[in-house]
């Protein structure tokens, strides 16, 4: 989050540096100002990407094929908020303007965004879309078709990346939870995250360990423990690495599997180092307690951790000095602060445990609430009607 803006914005949008800072020239090219917009979404700023895209969409000097891509970057903005019935008709666009025979193959410049990549994200998008208004049949037809679309894709570019495979992987994984095949969904998930760890992009390598996490938790859940430990810390991840979108969906997956019966005990005995970990997202935004605060505020600079200091000898939590040793122990025992003889626990958080379920939704509500300030009226009114962030509000 923050730091300097970059002269490239692809390398924030599709690189492992997404938090850094954007900046749009006046005039800059179509191409990348979409490259923009795609960086700023990933860090939550959806009011200002879509001022960007919703820009492209109306701009008659626009390539079609970079307009294609803005629809179909709306659309996944406006899904992430809840809004699928939103999203499906941007995606149809998207489709629409990537199949006009004229800009079929050829690209929007030199190394510009390609048609056919449009057409395999709007399939995918619209395959999304369908799963969130409980069209599973539909998904899973758009699904089957956006699959070789983006096999095409992804053969027209670097061979460790497959963005268009590794998102339809995701979706696939999702239509599989949804359907009750768990056995399927880890499957999928896992072969996404296979080629998520090829490319260069940090977020696509976060969701996907995410997805892969989730489905291996529903198909076993005897691992569980160590997704609860994982999920923690891509949670932490996320935060640091400035994805706020991606920060909450790992938060409140993680409580969902701290609430199952021994679950969060189990992780917590399987390593130490890992319950450090599942804290530190936590500990990101003043909520949970431990021998270092890492101050990574939502929307703030990064600062290096820092520890907490101890008192120093002879100091006392009320100002005044330590009881002589040299006193008779009855005077001893009644000299200074009755807090003096108690340990210092003012810097530990109540229910300190990583079963503390309730603490990682209050950390996914306040992030939500970050997102909600970053997002146009739009966004902010789907927001307001998704079933999924009924709750959010009550705690901000």
């Amino acid at each position: 989050m923050g730091g300097s803006p970059v002269d490239d914005v692809r390398d924030v949008a599709f690189g492992a540096d997404p938090g850094r800072a954007v900046v749009v020239a006046p005039g800059a090219p179509a191409a990348n100002r979409w490259a923009a917009a795609v960086a700023l979404g990933g860090q939550g700023h959806y009011a200002r990407a879509a001022t960007l895209l919703l820009g492209l969409l109306h701009d008659p000097a626009a390539p079609r094929v970079v307009a294609a891509h803005a629809a179909v970057t709306l659309a996944s903005h406006r899904r992430q908020l809840g809004g699928h019935a939103a999203a499906r008709r941007l995606d149809a666009l998207g489709l629409r303007l990537a199949s006009d025979p004229g800009i079929a193959s050829r690209p929007a410049g030199p190394d510009g965004p390609s048609a056919v990549a449009a057409r395999a994200d709007a399939l995918v998008g619209l395959a999304a879309d369908a799963l969130g208004i409980g069209d599973l049949c539909g998904s899973r037809r758009l699904l089957d078709v956006a699959r070789a679309v983006c096999e095409a894709a992804d053969a027209a570019t670097a061979p460790d990346e497959g963005r268009c495979t590794v998102r339809a992987g995701w979706v696939t994984a999702e239509l599989e939870l949804v359907s009750g095949n768990a056995v399927a969904a880890t499957r999928a998930a896992a072969g996404a995250a296979r080629r998520a760890a090829g490319s260069r992009s940090s977020r696509h390598r976060v969701k996907s360990a995410m997805v892969a996490g989730v489905s291996r938790a529903v198909a076993d859940p005897a691992t569980a423990p160590e997704a609860l430990l994982e999920l923690d810390a891509l949670a932490g991840a996320a935060l640091a690495l400035g994805l706020l979108p991606l920060h909450w969906p790992a938060a409140l997956a993680a409580a969902d599997l701290a609430d199952r019966p021994g679950v969060a005990e189990a992780a917590a005995e399987r390593s130490a180092e890992g319950v450090r970990k599942a804290r530190r997202w936590a500990d990101a935004l003043g909520l949970a307690s431990g021998a270092e605060v890492a101050c990574h505020p939502p929307d703030g600079p990064v600062r290096r951790p820092v520890g907490r200091q101890e008192p120093r000898r002879g100091a006392t939590r009320s100002a005044l000095p330590s009881a002589s040793r040299h006193r008779p122990s009855d005077v001893a025992e009644c000299s200074g602060s009755a807090n003096d003889r108690q340990v210092n626990r003012s810097s530990d958080a109540p229910n300190d445990t990583v079963s503390d379920a309730p603490r990682r939704r209050h950390a996914a509500a306040l992030t939500l609430g970050v997102l909600y300030s970053r997002s146009d009226p739009i966004g902010r009114r789907l927001m307001g009607e998704s079933a999924w962030v009924a709750q959010w509000l009550g705690v901000m």
